[in-house]
């Protein structure tokens, strides 16, 4: 069973479905979205994270704040496209962006996925044209391993071995 994990200043939990009403708005948000296809409905982004809870192949974390408890994002560690590989993903609030929270998560995600789930390596996939995200992953180590077409755009897709 996955339990919490804590960063300096964040608390990540897997995600219940008392957290959803806290979590929708990452999905429903345009500057969080502009890279992964666009905002969401409200009733859509509901049906996909009750499907997410069924999913045993997914770990998903909610991400709040240590001081305050308020959620300002959501990290995965889901099945890349590539089977072979364990993806790491996240989405943070647009107020928390540039704050140095999603390195210090993602950079903790990387140590859980090393020493508890016991992987070898982890990829993260972003938009090339999402210089933020694709800075972030090169910044936690992760080298770039190839560019594909997919979802109507050019992913830059990040390797990093643990």
């Amino acid at each position: 069973m996955i339990t919490n994990i804590a960063t300096e200043r964040c608390v990540l939990s897997p995600i219940s479905e008392s957290d959803f009403g806290e979590i929708i708005p990452l999905f429903t948000n345009n500057e969080v979205r502009r890279y992964l296809g666009g905002p969401l409905s409200v009733e859509w982004a509901f049906n996909r994270l009750n499907e997410s809870l069924l999913l045993n192949n997914d770990i998903r974390f909610v991400v709040r704040r240590r001081e305050t408890e308020k959620c300002i994002g959501l990290v995965f560690i889901t099945p890349h496209h590539n089977p072979a590989d364990s993806e790491i993903s996240y989405m943070f609030m647009p107020e928390y962006w540039g704050k140095g929270y999603a390195f210090e998560v993602v950079k903790r995600l990387l140590e859980f996925c090393r020493d508890e789930l016991k992987l070898a390596r982890v990829v993260s996939e972003t938009q090339t044209a999402n210089v933020r995200s694709c800075h972030l992953l090169e910044k936690l180590g992760y080298m770039l391993e190839s560019k594909v077409e997919r979802f109507g755009a050019e992913q830059s897709i990040y390797a990093k071995d643990l």
